[in-house]
């Protein structure tokens, strides 16, 4: 960063500092090892750059409000299965699936030239952001470090009526992203099986979806075996007030690889 003399030094007419400045112009090597070093010190910095966390930030003053969403959250993976989950985003293509401002207007959410929040630190925090189109996005929190390393949650704003929001553990999230990526192997896509759980109820219910959260501890998502039961619930939020919906599910040996595990 050069210093309050070395920038006075391009504008002053003083003959000796105009000197200094001609000496320095009149020696190209030393130009050229300058650029390389800026060069160099920016190129590490990409290097380096931590793919989970945000960068910029600092925004309006407040630490928590970034300029820019970290790499992680800019992952056409993760951009694929927003898309395909949330009822607005219906037919956008991945690439159009990106961070949107922060408005204010949403729970004092971040700043309008904000693209994400963060809670905590890179050992151990989450980023919020907003993914999707100017038009309709959906709110993704990222859990870096600590108990829930890899967790990833998402809503889709204005439509809890026709899917929940997705609280996936990271070996749920791997497993949702593989199932929509690749037709090799066995992958259990939780998008998928949200939406099957929710369409089992009267659609004229009035409920309005909360989270829905699965169990799979006792099943290896990387290695399903046909047989292995998991559970899931969906918060349920109507007039009357707030419940729980359970399900049973089993692993299938075909495609999704799931159904409802009978009694």
């Amino acid at each position: 960063m050069p210093t309050e003399t070395g920038e006075g030094d391009w504008l002053d007419t003083h003959p000796e500092r105009r000197s200094r400045l001609r000496v320095f112009n009149g020696t190209p090597a030393v130009v050229c090892t300058v650029i390389a070093v800026t060069v160099a010190v920016a190129a590490v910095l990409v290097v380096t750059r931590d793919p989970d966390w945000p960068t910029r930030c600092g925004v309006d003053g407040r630490s928590e409000w970034c300029g820019q969403a970290s790499r992680r959250m800019m992952d056409p993976a993760l951009a694929a299965v927003v898309g395909d989950y949330c009822p607005g985003l219906a037919g956008s293509q991945p690439t159009t699936v990106v961070p949107q401002p922060l408005p204010l207007s949403l729970a004092d959410l971040g700043a309008e030239d904000a693209l994400a929040r963060t809670t905590g630190s890179p050992e151990s925090g989450t980023e919020d952001s907003l993914l999707g189109v100017p038009s309709s996005f959906s709110w993704v929190t990222r859990w870096v470090g600590g108990d829930n390393d890899g967790r990833v949650e998402l809503r889709c704003p204005g439509m809890t009526e026709a899917v929940p929001s997705l609280r996936l553990a990271e070996d749920q999230f791997r497993s949702t992203v593989a199932a929509s990526r690749t037709s090799e192997g066995r992958h259990i896509d939780f998008a998928a099986v949200a939406e099957s759980s929710v369409r089992t109820v009267a659609p004229d219910s009035g409920v309005s979806w909360g989270f829905m959260t699965c169990d799979t501890t006792a099943v290896d998502l990387a290695d399903l075996a046909e047989g292995e039961t998991f559970a899931c619930q969906v918060e349920a939020y109507s007039p009357e007030g707030k419940g729980l919906y359970r399900f049973g599910y089993r692993v299938t040996s075909g495609s999704p690889y799931f159904e409802p595990d009978s009694p």
